[in-house]
């Protein structure tokens, strides 16, 4: 019985990891016309304090134009 737990744990566990993307994609928005993107690794993105690629999302806006960041 515990070998079977183990298995489904390690196939679980791939299945998982899988799943995840390591890389998060960003584009820059200005005004709403894509001006660049951008792809960081996500451990570099955790080692700077962040957890997923969405925290890495901000808008701005000043003299009246207005500046995206939009990360998946």
């Amino acid at each position: 019985m515990k070998k079977l737990l183990v298995v489904l744990a390690a196939v679980a566990m791939l299945f998982a990891m899988s799943s995840c993307s390591k890389e998060c994609k960003c584009k820059t928005y200005v005004d709403g016309d894509l001006k660049g993107e951008k792809t960081f690794l996500k451990e570099d993105i955790e080692s700077a304090g962040y957890e997923k690629c969405s925290d890495l999302n901000s808008s701005i806006e000043l003299l009246g134009v207005k500046t995206e960041v939009k990360c998946k």
